[in-house]
């Protein structure tokens, strides 16, 4: 059940990959390539074809990095239109295959250009299909000058548009009157939601009692986590074969939530990854680091070739885990390529690492950007060490300068959130 990647350059969605398809068709330089237009669009000349074919293709997510380019320039662009200029100049010159440099008559050229304007126009046409579009931005878009159209195109195929898409076959046996009864309750029940799910649970309802299982798990039935009911209700729904009620049996002994059971824990384990859990692949991989299974014994590939079947899921600790292992045979440069893949995917932890690869690099506008997005996580997956990093920053702006002034009233205050005490 591994994700199969829609080929987003193939596809009627305004995809970052369809727009320069579309330059390199439209272009009468017909030796312009992927990476030259890459690269004009985002003013970079160090990233490789394989690694820009696959964000134009929709194998990998668009950097966080570059995504940031485009975030700021919008802020500028509200300001000052003309920020865009030099980027579309530089497209226009490989459309033409002439140079235009900047001047008096640019936007003139820009907006008066042929060549772009078949682009403007083609890809109009791709989100005509778009779902993700309504008909009246078609027309607003339509209004626009070429100029300010090609931006907000560009623009939301680097910064909005959701990549990398993909398909998934489901291969588990759907309870369907199960779910059915699940989803009424989940769809329209209000105040009695939780009182009517553990009605549906007495039932053995394997949906009804995953759901109690997690809301146990958080605390959000009585105010307290209470892992023994969490198990309990996920128990009930792992023997009907609900994949993640047969990971979080294991999970719950794994992490000491509740008394480890060896034989337990590797059942439910096992028959986990039998019906395709990510997470179950990942928490293998966790058993052979540590030695925790039949053999009793650490197995670096085996561990290995787990993260790395979790990972082709798309499963974000798995990256994470390979990168750490790669870390610990010295292998920096190959750990911080899969830290980065995280990363893009808004893992707070990946993210305070790339922090502190690009802080180690004295990169630190990169580091700063890394390090606030690590904390706009979901309030129990952020890493409080981004926390504590920005802290530093705004303590010790001297050292750590970044364009900002330095505040003790922010330092402290993201040093409360951090939890660290030095």
């Amino acid at each position: 059940m591994k994700k199969n990647y829609i080929k987003m350059n193939n596809l009627d969605i305004l995809s970052l990959g369809n727009i320069i398809n579309i330059i390199k068709k439209i272009a009468n330089n017909k030796n312009a390539s992927q990476v030259e237009i890459f690269s004009s669009i985002f003013k970079v000349n160090n990233v490789n074809s394989t690694t820009i074919n696959n964000y134009c293709m929709g194998y990998r997510a668009i950097p966080l990095e570059f995504k940031k380019k485009y975030i700021d320039l919008k802020e500028k662009y509200k300001i000052d239109k003309n920020v865009f200029l030099n980027i579309t100049l530089s497209i226009i010159s490989l459309l033409d295959n002439k140079i235009y440099s900047s001047n008096d008559t640019s936007l003139k050229d820009v907006n008066s250009n042929k060549k772009l304007s078949i682009v403007v126009n083609e890809i109009i046409n791709i989100i005509k299909n778009d779902k993700n579009f309504s008909k009246e931005f078609v027309v607003k878009l339509k209004k626009m000058t070429l100029y300010e159209a090609f931006f907000e195109l560009l623009y939301y195929s680097i910064v909005e548009n959701i990549q990398p898409i993909y398909t998934q076959d489901i291969n588990i046996k759907i309870k369907k009157e199960e779910l059915e009864e699940y989803l009424k309750i989940k769809l329209y029940f209000g105040q009695s939601y939780i009182s009517s799910l553990i009605t549906l649970s007495k039932k053995n309802n394997m949906y009804a009692c995953a759901e109690l299982g997690s809301l146990e798990f958080d605390g959000l039935v009585s105010g307290m986590k209470d892992y023994n009911k969490s198990y309990e209700y996920y128990l009930k729904s792992a023997n009907k074969n609900h994949p993640k009620a047969c990971f979080m049996v294991a999970h719950l002994m794994l992490t000491n939530r509740v008394k480890m059971n060896f034989d337990i824990m590797w059942k439910y384990l096992n028959k986990s990854i039998k019906l395709n859990s990510a997470s179950g692949y990942n928490t293998l991989g966790l058993c052979y680091l540590k030695g925790i299974n039949k053999e009793h014994k650490i197995d670096l590939e085996k561990a290995k070739e787990c993260f790395k079947i979790s990972s082709e899921y798309g499963y974000v600790y798995a990256f994470n885990n390979l990168g750490m292992l790669c870390e610990k045979e010295g292998n920096y440069e190959e750990a911080y390529k899969y830290y980065k893949i995280s990363a893009d995917m808004n893992e707070s932890w990946a993210l305070n690492k790339m922090g502190e690869y690009y802080r180690k690099k004295e990169d630190y506008k990169t580091a700063f950007m890394y390090y606030n997005e690590a904390i706009k996580a979901p309030i129990n997956e952020r890493n409080k060490f981004a926390y504590y990093n920005l802290a530093k920053y705004y303590y010790e702006n001297g050292n750590f300068y970044v364009n900002i002034k330095e505040d003790r009233k922010k330092a402290n205050d993201f040093y409360k959130k951090s939890g660290i005490k030095n």
